[in-house]
């Protein structure tokens, strides 16, 4: 459509060129707007006119219209004159001044404006430089809410540097705000605030918070509507209690326990509604009612996998804690899925139960547990380097193929280039073999070894069985069991007369070994954690019988060793720890055990301060010569302050070439450490000296590593 409603020209073009085309009209010009509209008129009477005449032909006659309705209309009478009209007095309007000239003056070229200020143009002195300021906050005592206050206060956090006046203000009505919610966030409703702002004089202001907290309202009444009268023992240690403080963060975490507690009980899709809160300002208490909807008992179903699936269903399930038809708990779901991630086969996975509309015959509902995962690398190349002034230059690096053998069975080959080592092997490892946690590796390492002690070749295939404590789940009993066969061509390093004696007794030739091991441990562990324990205890106890050769002779000796760590907390932040490890070889003579199988001590792990191996009886040339028993102990006092500590410690230790342990030739070293606190344990740097220390131990050494010493 036109403006004003009216049909744009060429709509009376086409009116007219239809009329004249019909034959039906004559042409009209279109002289004015105004005239299209009889126009239009005229020619849709005449399309239409054919098909009135078809149809007059069958139709009755028409009765006449009224002739008056043609009858002229009366003539307009003219106008001669208009008839006043009375527009009032007339306003006085004052007298317009002429513009300013100035304003109506052209404006200078850009070429020569000058940008630089006035001179007699400056900001106010206090907006420029500002003042100082000083903050007192009255009436929190009786909150306690002072510190927290302190902590998050804008005027608080500026009260050292120069403000305008505007910045003070800003501050002061802030910090206002942020005094009536902390008042509102532990109960004290009624609480007023008010500001008072004093400027001394042009360099400095005293700002005033005056609280007046009022009641702190308490609970009356609670009412968990979502818990079923049956069940009315899970709403029993909820969070709130009647006549306590009515404090916000009590309420979300009372309502979040409570939410956890019903998924642990069986109660999978559990929903926490909406909370009412009423407050009683004549009392002043609160009433306190929460909504939701429990939905039914359930038990677990099926696993189904989504997504990425580095291994089937089966395998899944092996690795849950539960089994279908057990009652849902969501400890388990989250133990499951921390499991799932521990394989490192996925970059990320969710396990989300799913109502399956199964119902058992008690009415508890099937849960299907719903594994969705993303593909993880499942290729890891990493390098190390270090040096040391015991051991000296050291780099090591490996390849991981997470995915070689199919389920969890992941290959790894390293390769060490150091200057006491040059190690190569390859491991693969089935994890949660048939079980969750038992692990089954088979492996194979060539070696050359210089340490202190001896110069060694060795070739070791060996395969093992076991199931160990992991940071997901820490285990009371663990064991690892397996067999061994290897070769090795090795010398001691160590003599008993000077090397140039012609009568050395210690043999220091090159020999040649093959051995047969059926290596065993068990351990049983009550600490209370794995890499940070604060109390408890652990022991555990390695048997290794071992068949050796060496030309035609064949030695048959068993290795041993028990140990024991125990942890006592003494208050919140000191914890005694203490470690005491023996062992000892029976069934052959020491000479003709070869070096590798040898007991030695010193070092770290072992009796901090001494060089690696250098505790017990050394040769004339100051080498370690190794024993038949083995005494090792430590003691340390470990304090905590946030994520910090520091430890002290006195290790001692013996090495003796009976198979009987002995305090003979104790060494004793004693040190100092720290430790930084992480989420994946501790990082442990220790500096330690020997106290009867030789000529080849170091003056003073230095231990990192992660986890606590012992």
């Amino acid at each position: 459509m036109a403006r004003n409603g009216a049909f744009p020209p060429y709509f009376k073009f086409l009116g007219l060129a239809f009329a004249r085309r019909a034959g039906l009209c004559s042409a009209v010009p279109i002289a004015r707007k105004t005239a299209w509209l009889p126009l239009f008129l005229s020619c849709a009477a005449c399309v239409a006119a054919p098909a009135l005449a078809q149809e007059a032909a069958v139709a009755p006659p028409v009765i006449a219209p009224d002739d008056d309705l043609f009858a002229p209309l009366p003539a307009i009478p003219e106008l001669t004159e208009l008839p006043p009209v009375d527009f009032g007095d007339p306003i006085a309007m004052p007298p317009v001044e002429p513009p300013d000239a100035d304003l109506l003056a052209p404006l200078p070229p850009l070429a020569g404006f000058d940008p630089t200020p006035s001179a007699d143009f400056k900001f106010a002195d206090v907006a420029q430089e500002g003042i100082r300021y000083s903050v007192t906050v009255e009436g929190l005592e009786p909150t306690g809410l002072g510190s927290s206050f302190r902590r998050l206060s804008a005027l608080k956090r500026g009260e050292k540097r120069p403000a305008t006046p505007a910045q003070i203000a800003s501050r002061a009505n802030s910090d206002e705000t942020l005094m009536q919610r902390l008042m509102f966030s532990e109960g004290w409703y009624s609480g007023l605030v008010d500001t008072d702002i004093k400027v001394v004089d042009d360099s400095r202001a005293e700002v005033r918070l005056i609280a007046t907290p009022g009641d702190q309202y308490r609970w009356r009444q609670i009412t968990l509507d979502l818990i079923p009268q049956d069940k009315a023992g899970l709403g029993a240690d909820f969070g709130l209690k009647l006549g306590d403080p009515i404090i916000a963060l009590k309420v979300e975490e009372a309502e979040g326990a409570l939410l956890r507690k019903l998924m642990e009980s069986g109660y999978a899709f559990a929903e926490i509604g909406a909370r009412d809160v009423v407050l009683d300002n004549d009392a002043p208490t609160g009433t306190y009612l929460l909504t939701g909807d429990t939905g039914p008992l359930s038990v677990f179903g099926p696993i189904r996998m989504a997504g990425f699936q580095p291994f089937n269903e089966g395998h899944a399930q092996v690795i849950a804690r539960f089994e279908p038809g057990q009652p849902y708990d969501a400890r388990l779901v989250d133990d499951f899925r921390r499991a799932l991630i521990a394989t490192q086969s996925f970059g990320g996975v969710t396990v989300t139960p799913v109502d399956t509309g199964m119902r058992e015959p008690d009415g508890r509902a099937v849960t299907e547990m719903r594994v969705q995962g993303n593909r993880g690398p499942q290729r890891l190349l990493t390098g190390q380097l270090g040096y040391s002034s015991q051991d000296g230059f050291r780099a090591e690096g490996s390849w991981r193929h997470r995915s070689f053998v199919q389920p969890e069975g992941m290959l790894t080959t390293k390769a060490v280039l150091g200057t006491e080592e040059q190690r190569l092997s390859t491991q693969l490892t089935m994890s949660n073999w048939r079980q969750r946690d038992r692990t089954l590796d088979f492996g194979a390492e060539l070696s050359n070894l210089t340490p202190p002690a001896y110069i060694a070749q060795t070739l070791v295939f060996a395969t093992t069985l076991g199931v160990a404590s992991t940071p997901i789940w820490q285990k009371r009993w663990t064991w690892m069991g397996g067999i061994g066969v290897g070769a090795s061509r090795e010398r001691s390093r160590a003599s008993i007369l000077p090397e140039d004696d012609e009568n050395d007794l210690l043999p220091r030739y090159t020999r040649n070994f093959l051995f047969v091991s059926a290596p065993f441990w068990v351990g049983y562990d009550r600490s209370n954690d794995l890499l940070n324990p604060t109390r408890g205890y652990r022991l555990r106890v390695d048997l290794n019988p071992e068949v050796s050769r060496e030309g035609s002779s064949i030695e048959t000796y068993a290795r041993m060793f028990a140990e024991g760590t125990a942890y006592q907390g003494i208050g919140d932040s000191f914890v005694l720890a203490g470690r005491l490890r023996l062992g000892t070889i029976v069934g052959a003579d020491l000479l003709n055990i070869a070096p590798t199988r040898r007991l030695y001590a010193g070092g770290g792990g072992s009796v901090r301060g001494y060089e690696y191996q250098s505790v017990g009886d050394l040769g004339a040339n100051g080498r370690p010569i190794g024993g038949l028993s083995l005494f090792e102990s430590s003691i340390e006092g470990r304090y905590r302050f946030g994520d910090f500590g520091v430890v002290g410690f006195v290790d001692a230790g013996s090495v003796n070439p009976g198979p009987m342990p002995s305090l003979d030739g104790t060494r004793f070293g004693v040190g100092v450490g720290g430790r930084y606190f992480t989420s994946f344990g501790p990082i442990r740097i220790d500096v330690a000296r020997a106290i009867n220390r030789t000529s080849r131990d170091p003056k003073v050494a230095l231990y990192i590593s992660i986890g606590q010493s012992f």
